[in-house]
């Protein structure tokens, strides 16, 4: 028995000391020798001037934080990693909980020398837009032997965060088949829609870029298409005189209704610029928003018919029996645009609208602006090509072929009889045009 006793407390030993040499590894520990120091390390993370709860406190009523996930708030999840400046050897890596002695403080020996300590809630580097947010503080220090250095790290957000906002002048006066494309001028580019108004994306920081772009595509009530593209320069006032883009600008952007005739409507936009790491907003002044082209491309001389919009296939009926495994007589719908597709509305209706649950589609869209997951969609359903739509979203397709046998194909498989309609409806920035394309199917014999 005392043989088995004596063989489990050296198990135990061993562990024991197994974790040890494993914990001073991950700490740092065993390379400080005789001539260590302690770096004693306070961390935090701001947003808007608000220190960001560490554990599960509320903080600003909940109203900073409410938009932030635990993960990016609590800093006992933030990776931090310790590196001698002179070696760049690290002398720490792990997460802060990891890292905190029993005390729940974060205290590292390390060796005499030159340090920099970072620290971050994920791997954001390199993101070029994402909807999480990417925090991270970096900081130098001097470490001297047989003394505690006291290190005051602040996380900021390091990335550009962007949101669109409406006004109730624009709900009105536009329908919701708006898209507003915002791009850093370096590669990082998010497309808003109705399903994104209100949310914040966070943008790769730019080196040397000033401005953000916006190009913003709507169609008014009266199906009038309306495009307005705009540089947003930052101030050349701001944070001390510096213009350049920063990690920590917040840029709210709100679209509205810039007045209107009976033939035409205008956008505008105003944008608020908040230093979220000290919580100052200020209104980006109407001269630091640049507009390039007309705020309504119909505006101004009449109709070139060469460049008019001409449909063949549209409008179109077609008749087939519940159960039918294909649509007798089915043609595509070509379109010619000389002037570019700028939007191409598609709105379903009648019996088959009440089914578009079963393939996951919404009764309106447009083609040309699509989400991510909408695109795939579509783009499963074989109506339009990922090379079609990159023209698409630009404007510049000028002949496009509309393949409905994907789509139309699936009504008399679910519809046991009725009629359904799609109607397309197409602007080129000057004129829209439109047409029907109804299916009726006949219930099948004896039922």
């Amino acid at each position: 028995m005392k043989k088995y006793k004596s063989l489990i407390w050296l198990l135990g030993l061993i562990v024991g000391l197994s974790s040890c040499e494993m914990r001073d590894e991950l700490l740092g520990k065993g390379g400080a020798g005789e001539n260590a120091g302690t770096l004693e390390l306070d961390l935090a993370s701001i947003y808007n001037g608000v220190t960001l709860s560490r554990a599960n406190e509320t903080v600003d009523g909940g109203t900073t934080t409410g938009s932030f996930n635990e993960e990016d708030v609590n800093v006992d999840n933030y990776t931090l990693i310790v590196t001698n400046t002179e070696t760049q050897e690290e002398a720490a890596r792990g997460k802060v909980s990891e890292l905190k002695n029993e005390n729940g403080k974060v205290v590292l020996p390390l060796g005499e020398g030159s340090y920099a300590v970072t620290a971050y809630n994920y791997e954001g580097e390199n993101v070029t837009v994402s909807e999480r947010p990417y925090f991270k503080g970096e900081q130098t220090f001097s470490v001297k032997k047989g003394i505690a250095t006291n290190v005051d790290l602040t996380c900021k957000l390091a990335c550009i965060e962007v949101s669109i906002g409406l006004t109730s002048s624009f709900e009105e006066a536009f329908k919701d088949d708006y898209s507003v494309v915002v791009d850093n001028g370096d590669g990082a580019s998010q497309v808003f829609d109705k399903n994104s108004i209100g949310k914040k994306y966070y943008y790769q920081t730019p080196d040397h870029q000033s401005c953000l772009n916006a190009s913003i595509k709507a169609t008014s009530v009266e199906g009038n298409f309306v495009e307005l593209k705009a540089t947003i320069q930052k101030p050349a006032d701001a944070e001390g005189g510096e213009s350049d883009l920063e990690g920590g600008d917040s840029f709210e952007i709100k679209l509205t209704e810039e007045g209107s005739t009976e033939s035409s409507v205008s956008i505008g936009i105003t944008v608020d610029l908040t230093f979220t790491e000290v919580g100052e907003t200020i209104e980006i002044p109407v001269g630091n928003i640049i507009y390039d082209g007309p705020e309504n491309p119909g505006e101004g001389g009449g109709e070139d018919p060469e460049a008019s919009i001409t449909f063949e296939g549209l409008p179109a009926t077609y008749t087939c029996t519940n159960g039918d495994s294909d649509i007798a007589g089915l043609q595509d719908v070509h379109i010619l645009a000389p002037n570019g597709i700028k939007n191409l509305n598609v709105t379903i209706s009648g019996e088959i609208a009440a089914l578009l649950g079963m393939v996951s589609l919404p009764e309106t869209f447009d083609i040309c602006n699509m989400d991510d997951d909408l695109k795939g969609k579509i783009v499963g359903l074989g109506l339009v090509t990922e090379e079609e739509y990159i023209q698409l979203h630009a404007g510049t397709c000028t002949d496009f072929t509309f393949k409905l046998g994907g789509l139309l194909v699936l009504i008399p498989q679910v519809v046991t009889s009725g009629t359904s309609t799609f109607n397309l409806a197409v602007s080129d920035g000057v004129s829209t045009k439109d047409g029907d394309i109804t299916v009726i199917v006949n219930p099948k014999e004896g039922e």
